[in-house]
């Protein structure tokens, strides 16, 4: 965990890990009837319906699969993910709230307008992280890999990045309050003025330089 915080850091996510316990054994395919489930286990199943709209509280779910899935409008809290598996995880304008994702392997997450609320994202791997006009608060992520970042429009506080490794971070238009962006190691930042309000280290200051100096219209000799 991040060590305590100096007079002029950003403040830490503040996280609830989810504990779900006395679960029922149940399939994602009983939502598409019911829309909502709660103190319910799915695991090793494989899904591809239409779960636009439904909900799930004091869940787990482990080894689920999940391919072109609708989770339009999905909303869930104090929830457990481990090991998900989504090629393409459709789930614009969904709410998580006090969830945990570990282990997990996602290609295309479109999670556009989305709001997270304690959140905690570790130990996956994802090729794309659509998170343009999202609200995000409370959100650690955690020794994940991310090809693609995009934070566009995006509103965040108190998000910290520890161990992580981002390609492409996109924060074009984005409003960000005590994001840490220290322990995020990126390789290319796109609209570089919405980084205002974040914590960068002096090595990736360093490695933004010729960005920032090309867009002051810096001729550095």
């Amino acid at each position: 965990m991040p060590s305590p915080r100096g007079p002029h850091s950003p403040h830490s996510p503040r996280i609830d890990q989810p504990r779900p316990r006395h679960l029922t054994p149940a399939q994602l395919h009983d939502l598409t009837d019911l829309g909502y489930a709660e103190g319910r286990s799915f695991s090793a199943e494989v899904f591809t319906g239409d779960l636009s709209g439904t909900g799930l509280v004091e869940c787990s779910l482990q080894e689920v699969v999940v391919d072109e899935a609708d989770f339009s409008g999905f909303s869930c809290a104090e929830s457990q993910f481990s090991r998900l598996h989504a090629p393409h995880l459709k789930a614009p304008r969904s709410s998580w709230r006090d969830v945990t994702i570990q282990g997990s392997r996602i290609g295309a997450a479109e999670l556009y307008e989305s709001g997270w609320t304690s959140v905690h994202l570790q130990d996956s791997k994802l090729d794309l992280l659509n998170l343009r006009g999202a609200t995000l608060t409370d959100v650690l992520v955690e020794n994940c890999s991310i090809t693609e970042l995009d934070l566009t429009g995006a509103t965040a506080m108190r998000v910290q990045f520890i161990g992580c490794t981002i390609e492409t971070l996109e924060v074009s238009q984005s409003r960000l309050s005590h994001t840490d962006l220290r322990g995020a190691e990126f390789r290319r930042v796109v609209g570089l003025e919405g980084l205002r309000g974040a914590s960068i280290s002096s090595s990736q200051l360093t490695e933004l330089a010729p960005a920032l100096a090309a867009q002051a219209g810096l001729q550095v000799l």
